[in-house]
């Protein structure tokens, strides 16, 4: 899968920009708020109709306008594709799907996009929640009513919160029961998911001195694990009983796949306490690589992936590992990056075909040739 053409209008500071993007790496350079991290928002939203940023929907629309634009054509399984959207501050949101109105679920599995920032937000030491979001999206495209599964157990634990929370007893056993049935399908639809991430990821790393013989032992020697959330030693409904005096008097749920989470180590030690800048990057960036492997094997094509900021922390020698990672990958990628990192990137000699470059300049989006 693959977008052959982004068209966006009034997208922030961009009044009107159209590419033609490369099927392999796109990277986009500018200067700060030239409109770099906007664009691939644009490309998310016609995926989930939400920034992959912590802010609102309408903040994408550009200043003393009413409302932004965004035209995807896509390929898809050798089919085209064509998805509009248009987010409006006085009327309901639009989303089509070849002129035809569709949900927001049918969007997300139209055109899967795996987005995240990377650089002092990358995965490795952004909140806990944001991992499991991660891992919540994966088990989504593998088993879609992993979804539903997740809206139950969430509405059960707000309940059972909200019971422990003025200390009402009367109710609490029928809530604790409805934790216990989602949470269980929750986390087992994330436990086996974590299976396949992992086998990839060990499979990426063992590939790594293909790309560069002298790659860094910690990129090399990292694991990842999952945390379930509680006591590998109990089922959850054991957990939440050990836990309800506890809970009563913290007057929140304690355990559960909400507190789940995935671990990074090298030799035992968390990585984030261990590691440099540039191999947090390169660790998030395999996680990546590793989910869309599993979504390959899955579906049988690759998910968009969108990284804002990849290349921030990334010293020289890493900077060649990560572009022959991202056009290995077989995956379409936009990339954002300051624009110091473009005669870098054009230094290391790739074929236009395998990456094409986008800079901003006064406001405009240009195709480097």
């Amino acid at each position: 899968m693959y977008i052959k053409q982004y068209s966006a209008f009034k997208l922030r500071s961009i009044n009107l920009a159209t590419l033609f993007p490369s099927k392999h790496v796109n990277i986009i350079v500018g200067n700060n708020n030239a409109g770099k991290t906007s664009l691939i928002e644009g490309i998310y939203y016609c995926s989930a109709l939400k920034s992959f940023k912590a802010v609102p929907a309408e903040t994408l629309i550009q200043n003393t306008e009413n409302a932004f634009k965004v035209l995807l054509k896509v390929v898809k399984c050798g089919d085209n594709i064509n998805i509009y959207t248009e987010k409006s501050l006085s009327s309901s949101k639009i989303v089509k799907v070849n002129e035809k109105k569709v949900t927001a679920k049918t969007l997300l599995l139209t055109l899967p996009c795996i987005a995240l920032s990377f650089g002092v937000e990358n995965i490795i030491i952004q909140s806990s929640e944001q991992r499991r979001g991660f891992l919540d999206w994966g088990s989504f495209h593998v088993e879609p009513n992993h979804l539903a599964n997740f809206k139950n157990y969430t509405k059960s634990l707000k309940q059972r919160n909200s019971l422990l929370k003025k200390a009402d007893t009367t109710n609490i056993d029928y809530w604790t029961n409805e934790v216990i049935k989602h949470g269980t399908l929750v986390h087992k639809q994330r436990s086996e998911y974590f299976v396949d991430l992992n086998k990839e990821f060990v499979s990426y790393a063992n590939k790594l001195t293909n790309f560069d013989k002298s790659v860094y032992n910690d990129i090399k020697n990292t694991t990842i694990s999952y945390d379930q959330g509680w006591d590998k030693a109990f089922e959850l409904n054991g957990a939440l009983t050990r836990a309800l005096a506890k809970d009563m008097a913290i007057k929140h749920t304690s355990v559960g796949p909400h507190r789940a989470d995935l671990l990074f180590n090298v030799g035992g030690i968390d990585l984030k306490n261990i590691s440099s800048m540039s191999t947090q990057i390169i660790i998030s960036l395999l996680l990546v690589l590793s989910q869309a492997e599993v979504f390959h094997v899955k579906h049988g094509f690759r998910p968009i992936i969108l990284i804002d900021d990849l290349f921030f922390g990334i010293d020289d020698k890493n900077l060649k590992l990560v572009i022959n990672l991202l056009v290995g990958s077989k995956a379409q990628c936009f990339i954002t990056a300051p624009d110091l990192y473009k005669e870098k990137i054009k230094s290391l000699g790739r074929k236009a075909d395998e990456v094409k470059m986008y800079e901003f300049i006064d406001g405009e989006i240009q195709e480097e040739i």
